[in-house]
């Protein structure tokens, strides 16, 4: 029937963790801030996202580049409701940040992910897991662990787009992550009038 059909079109267009993390490795950045320490990505062109607690007050931050080269960035816009952060880079704007990650919308429970960060600085570290729950809100719940490191790094669907954004604000528990969706940032960079 038709409906095999498209369950087969629809399932041949899944990435594995490991294309994902080829992909977009480029894109997904260690942040450094004061003693602090998470994950950031690119999600518009010269702009990366982050955790506003991975930032916490500071208005420059160092970002490190999977290859290890570093750079500065302003904190340009900070939310610390919803725990987010966008940085910009400050002087030339290195490659890695000009080719923003693909962006998609939160999946249905029970889809897979992927999480990239680095979790205890443990640079470009991948997991995978499952969308637990969606709460009303859009807070996202992972069956997988979020830790402090990599906080602020991008939640993959598995056609390899950033639909969430880690985070270790709202605590779970053990084995439980959360992730704000990436949405909310976009809605606020959209916003004329910012909070």
């Amino acid at each position: 029937g038709q409906g095999g059909f498209l369950h087969l079109v629809q399932s041949q267009s899944q990435e594995s963790p490991a294309s994902i993390y080829r992909n977009n490795i480029h894109g997904v950045f260690t942040i450094h801030a004061g003693s602090s320490l998470g994950s950031g990505f690119t999600f518009s062109m010269g702009l990366i996202a982050t955790n506003a607690h991975v930032v916490g007050d500071a208005s420059v931050v160092e970002v490190e580049e999977h290859s290890g080269n570093r750079f500065r960035a302003k904190v340009i816009k900070r939310n610390v409701d919803q725990d987010f952060a966008v940085l910009e880079p400050e002087g030339i704007r290195p490659f890695t940040t000009t080719v923003p990650l693909p962006i998609g919308n939160t999946p249905a429970i029970g889809e897979s992910i992927v999480v990239i960060g680095s979790p205890g600085g443990l640079k470009g570290t991948v997991t995978t897991g499952i969308v637990s729950q969606v709460y009303p809100e859009g807070i996202v719940q992972l069956n997988v662990s979020i830790n402090p490191g990599n906080s602020g790094g991008p939640v993959f669907d598995l056609q390899g787009r950033v639909f969430g954004i880690a985070t270790l604000k709202y605590t779970g528990g053990d084995g439980i992550g959360l992730a704000i969706p990436i949405q909310w940032l976009l809605a606020a960079m959209n916003d004329p009038h910012p909070k």
